[in-house]
């Protein structure tokens, strides 16, 4: 028996039809600190074989396959996971308002624009800048984000307060008025060596480390007193930087600049610069922990309400393998920057809030 053509057309492209609905696709985007986690847990829930597409260090890239194993639910169910990294604040209200963002097609590795459905912050989103309804997501907390103060060894400063540090916002550098030019808080102020100014640095008004930063030490100004180098390498003020391997390079090359970092960024010019204490507490991981070293926040995972069943299945999954105390206490790629979730023994509620015991 001969089949009509037309109906061998029909039925072939309802059989792909079906494949395509059968695929299920993420996107996710948020912040740069998780960034390199989130590539390495997204890519744990896969099957061996999967395939990658595009940059998976920086992104955007995809992984595409199966993930039976640790997904039972999909069993041999296609899957597509788009990561494609823009920041905490930004990541955030793409989701929230359903806002594309660059991804890299599977095989091909053709650029497509896709509203992303999930998004990693370093910050509340009430904390974003403008700020966003958390109501408007489901979240989890699956990390804890600690900073450090650090200038340049020629400064000598070894501890700074809440309260200096509040000063310095609005009176690093030196203010012009006129020809007339006025220096701002001394280095000895902050128990430094030189009666010169000291320069603050620092990110962008839409970095997780800002908020958090002025958030934790309370500052509830319009725009600090922030310093960069030009192209001649002279200190002029700025907006802030986008990433902290930027300001971290005007720390270390400037003996008048303090700033914050992350843990890694603070480490890469620890020949030059120094971590300093924060309230008379210097970091380390059960400081942290114990409630005794403030300067921390939590890592967020956010994704916007209504996925599939099947999307929620990845979404709990990824969440899961983020937060596995076995990979927050063994894994370079955490245990370097961060600080381990399950050995926490104090909480709070919000970016800089009051810390409060877990135990008791």
């Amino acid at each position: 028996m001969k089949l009509n053509p037309i109906l061998l057309s029909v039925l072939a492209g309802s059989l792909l039809a079906g494949v395509a609905q059968a695929q299920v696709t993420v996107t996710i985007t948020g912040s740069t600190a998780f960034r390199s986690i989130t590539f390495d847990r997204a890519a744990s829930l896969f099957d061996p074989g999967y395939a990658v597409s595009g940059n998976t260090n920086s992104g955007p890239g995809t992984y595409s396959g199966t993930m039976s194993n640790a997904v039972p639910s999909l069993g041999q169910t296609p899957v597509v996971v788009r990561l494609s990294f823009s920041g905490s604040g930004a990541g955030m209200a793409a989701v929230d308002a359903g806002t594309p963002v660059p991804t890299i097609e599977p095989g091909t590795g053709a650029t497509n624009n896709l509203a992303p459905d999930i998004a990693l912050s370093d910050v509340f989103p009430e904390s974003a800048a403008p700020a966003l309804d958390g109501s408007h997501f489901d979240q989890d907390i699956v990390g804890v984000i600690p900073f450090v103060w650090v200038c340049n060894h020629a400064l000598g400063i070894t501890n700074i307060t809440r309260e200096q540090a509040l000063l310095l916002m609005s009176a690093s550098g030196v203010v012009t008025n006129g020809t007339q030019i006025i220096p701002g808080m001394p280095a000895s102020f902050l128990g430094g060596k030189s009666s010169d100014p000291v320069y603050l640095t620092g990110r962008d008004s839409g970095s997780g480390t800002r908020i958090t930063t002025q958030k934790d030490i309370g500052y509830t100004g319009a725009s600090p007193r922030l310093w960069g180098l030009d192209l001649g390498g002279n200190l002029v003020l700025t907006n802030g930087y986008s990433s902290g391997g930027t300001e971290r390079a005007v720390i270390a090359n400037n003996p008048n600049v303090i700033g914050y970092l992350g843990l890694a960024d603070a480490g890469a010019i620890a020949a030059t610069a120094s971590s300093i204490s924060y309230e008379g507490v210097a970091f380390s991981v059960q400081a942290v922990q114990n409630g005794q070293y403030p300067f921390w926040g939590y890592e967020h995972f956010v994704n916007r309400k209504g996925l599939s069943a099947n999307q929620q299945s990845i979404r709990d999954a990824l969440v899961a393998a983020i937060k596995d105390p076995g990979f927050q206490t063994t894994n370079p790629l955490y245990t370097g920057n961060f600080v381990d979730q399950a050995n926490m023994h104090v909480r709070r509620g919000t970016d800089g809030g009051t810390i409060t015991s877990l135990d008791f």
